[in-house]
C-alpha cells in the first residue's frame, strides 16, 4: 500500500509540474470587456498602472481571478462582473477588503461605464471600457468625422495641402545652366 503511493506520488508530480508551468490561458473573446473593466476597476482601487495585473484565470462565468504586486507580496484578486451591473473585488488573501463598484452600459450600449475614485489616486474620470473595433467601424469612423467637419475647413485644408505640393515644386532644386564651361547658379 506505501509502495503504492509512492509510485502514483512519482508518476503525479511530474504531470502537476508540468501543468503549473503552463502559461494560465487566456481568456475568451466574450470575457474581454469584463475582463478589461475588472482590470481598469482595480487599478483605480489599488492606483497602479492595469499593464502592472496578470490574467490568472476564470473560476466561472464573468469571475476572473488577477495577480498584482501589492502591499510588497504578490496579491491575487477576485474580480466578479455581474449582470446586474454590479463590479465585485475581493482579495484572495485578506478576505475582508472587499468592493462593490456599480457599473452601466453607455448611451450607444456598447461600452461600460463605472464610476470610482479613491483619494491616494490621481485618476478622477469615469472609467470607461469599450469593445476593440473593427475595421468597419474605423472606415465610418473617419466617414463620420470627414463630414463633420464644416465645408471651409475641408477646402482651406485641401488648399493647404496642393499650395503646400506646388511649393515643394516650385523651390526643388534645379539643375545648373551651363555658359562658356562656368555654371550659374539657378535663378
Amino acid at each position: 500500500m506505501h509502495d503504492l503511493r509512492r509510485m502514483a506520488a512519482r508518476l503525479l508530480a511530474p504531470a502537476l509540474a508540468l501543468v503549473l508551468a503552463l502559461p494560465a490561458p487566456a481568456p475568451a473573446a466574450d470575457d474581454g470587456m469584463n475582463l478589461a473593466l475588472c482590470t481598469q476597476v482595480l487599478s483605480r482601487m489599488l492606483c497602479k498602472k492595469p499593464s502592472e495585473f496578470g490574467y490568472v484565470g476564470k473560476i466561472e462565468p464573468g469571475v476572473y481571478i488577477l495577480s498584482v504586486f501589492y502591499a510588497s507580496k504578490n496579491s491575487e484578486l477576485l474580480c466578479a462582473v455581474t449582470p446586474d451591473g454590479q463590479v465585485i473585488v475581493q482579495d484572495r488573501t485578506w478576505r475582508p477588503m472587499r468592493r462593490v463598484v456599480p457599473y452601466a452600459p453607455d448611451a450607444e450600449g456598447r461600452c461600460l461605464v463605472a464610476n470610482y475614485s479613491s483619494p491616494d489616486c490621481p485618476a478622477k474620470g469615469p472609467i470607461k471600457v469599450c469593445p476593440p473595433k473593427t475595421q468597419l467601424d474605423a472606415k465610418e469612423q473617419v466617414k463620420e468625422t470627414f463630414w463633420n467637419r464644416p465645408v471651409p475647413k475641408i477646402l482651406e485644408e485641401e488648399y493647404k495641402a496642393m499650395s503646400g505640393r506646388e511649393q515643394q515644386n516650385a523651390t526643388a532644386a534645379q539643375p545648373p545652366v551651363e555658359t562658356g564651361g562656368q555654371a550659374s547658379p539657378a535663378q
